[in-house]
């Protein structure tokens, strides 16, 4: 496993520069999501492999765009050019689509989406299947804070902690989605 982890996360060459968008560099510290009692609920320590625990699934998740082994099940990403479809061994589960600055998406595997995040001003809005809008990310002292919910600590990419902190959508795909977003701000992955 720790090959296929090491060979993952290798760039591959002759690739652009990743778009510059309104990512900040990948922190170096832990990015953690801490629930209304304050106990941890989430943790992303970025790096090559990026360690994620969500839920209580833990994953290390390497690159180009995406490989991580939890238990017996293989997940992958793989970028089809509408956004990185993510497998379950050979299933598809979910695509991430965060193609446009101040916009990402979780889709599932029928095609709709469990979440799409949209940025109005300093406004971040997480918008459920149903179109209703169910939570803000805004800055606080704290941190960000996920309204109504936890607060996260650790980074100011707002994309990053409505993915991470997205209860509709499995542990693994977040954990993934987290990580994704972090290869990219740190220029890790390379658009082909």
């Amino acid at each position: 496993m720790l090959l296929l982890l090491l060979v993952g996360c290798q760039n591959s060459s002759g690739a652009g520069d990743p778009p510059a968008r309104e990512r900040s560099a990948a922190p170096s510290h832990p990015i953690e999501v801490h629930d209304l009692g304050g106990n941890i609920s989430a943790r992303v320590t970025p790096g090559h492999p990026c360690r994620a625990m969500v839920d209580g699934v833990e994953m290390m998740v390497g690159g180009e765009p995406l490989v991580a082994q939890h238990g017996e099940v293989r997940w992958s990403g793989d970028d089809r050019g509408n956004g990185i479809t993510i497998l379950r061994d050979a299933e598809i589960v979910a695509r991430i689509v965060d193609d446009k600055p101040g916009e990402l998406a979780l889709i599932d595997a029928q095609g709709v989406p469990m979440i799409r995040v949209i940025t109005e001003g300093d406004d971040v809005k997480v918008i459920d299947k149903q179109s209703a809008v169910v939570r803000h990310v805004t800055r606080s002292g704290k941190g960000l804070e996920v309204q109504p919910g936890p607060t996260v600590t650790g980074t100011q990419d707002r994309m990053l902690v409505a993915a991470l902190t997205a209860a509709e959508a499995p542990p693994e795909v977040r954990a993934l989605a987290a990580c994704h977003r972090l290869f990219v701000a740190s220029g890790a992955l390379e658009k082909k």
